[in-house]
């Protein structure tokens, strides 16, 4: 599985049609400032088809090589927007769907762990270059929980996916090194993906999931705190944007910065497309100007070939 996953990252770099589940493009869905909070900003439909184990209230199992299958935040928000853009589709009328969307919605309910500053859902696995030993607690799994809540309340009215979400917020105001998920690179504020004890990670799409679900919360109540959270994270947005190109590709994180690691086409793609979102949730043009940048560079196929050139003496370096 681990040769399967790493070939195709190869693969799509050439021949993106062919990604599989975990490696699919997710694309902007905005041609305009939404006036309200519904459709997600990327189009997940891909992610509905979960190619791996279920349970038996149909929430995806996940499992990193050996170990045994466990709850991973993450892949079940994904799954849950990508149960929504399907429902969405259908213009809210699949009842299937409704419910297979609240399954994972009370899920994340039902599994949220007090921190005493706020609800977080652990991810249950090591990453030891990171210096993260399970359970830790991921920005990403934060930012999309709250998306997937707040299209919860959308639905259904009920306060408690609202005042759920509202919880979930609470970590970006703490550094990382107070159990938070707020960390800085050159001064800049960065709320992470990785919340890593050694130095910031910086992982680039998932700072921008959390600014997406800030955004939705913003747009459910008008909740302040994660106004000001947002303008914060958008201004980080606009400062870091230099750090993670590399002149003919894009970085995906600033873990071992000022080192040019190349992203896989998948999260590459997956950047110039949030960029482009957030052009048009908050006009400004820097972040249209980089998108469409970026989307030039995966165009060529030397900036491919230099690209993936780079990520494979990278992985053999890590080998």
């Amino acid at each position: 599985m681990k040769l399967n996953h790493f070939l195709n990252k190869v693969v799509v770099f050439f021949n993106p049609d062919k990604a599989t589940y975990w490696h699919t493009i997710t694309r902007n869905t905005l041609n305009e400032k939404p006036s309200k909070l519904g459709r997600y900003y990327l189009n997940f439909e891909s992610k509905l088809n979960y190619p791996e184990k279920m349970d038996s209230n149909g929430i995806p199992l996940y499992k990193i090589y050996d170990e045994p299958y466990f709850y991973h935040p993450i892949v079940i928000c994904q799954y849950a927007l990508g149960i929504f853009e399907h429902f969405y589709q259908s213009n809210y009328a699949d009842e299937r769907l409704k419910t297979a969307f609240f399954v994972q919605a009370d899920w994340l309910e039902k599994n949220a762990s007090n921190l005493g500053f706020g609800k977080v859902w652990y991810v249950g696995y090591n990453i030891p270059e990171y210096g993260l030993f399970k359970p830790w607690y991921s920005a990403l799994s934060q930012g999309e929980a709250v998306s997937v809540l707040t299209r919860a309340y959308l639905i259904s009215k009920n306060e408690k996916y609202l005042t759920l979400a509202e919880n979930a917020i609470k970590p970006f105001d703490v550094e990382v090194y107070n159990g938070g998920l707020l960390s800085y690179f050159n001064s800049i504020p960065i709320f992470e993906e990785y919340p890593s004890p050694k130095r910031t990670v910086g992982a680039f799409c998932g700072f921008m999931f959390v600014l997406f679900g800030l955004y939705d919360l913003i747009s459910a109540n008008n909740n302040k705190v994660a106004s000001q959270q947002f303008e914060k994270g958008i201004e980080s947005l606009k400062k870091l944007l230099p750090y993670y190109d590399i002149g003919y590709w894009s970085k995906y994180y600033l873990f071992d910065y000022p080192k040019k690691y190349a992203a896989s086409f998948t999260y590459h793609s997956l950047q110039f497309e949030q960029l482009r979102s957030f052009y048009f949730l908050t006009g400004e043009k820097i972040f249209l100007e980089y998108s469409e940048k970026w989307e030039d560079y995966s165009r060529r196929i030397t900036n491919k070939v230099r690209a993936l050139s780079n990520k494979l003496l990278y992985a053999r370096k890590l080998y």
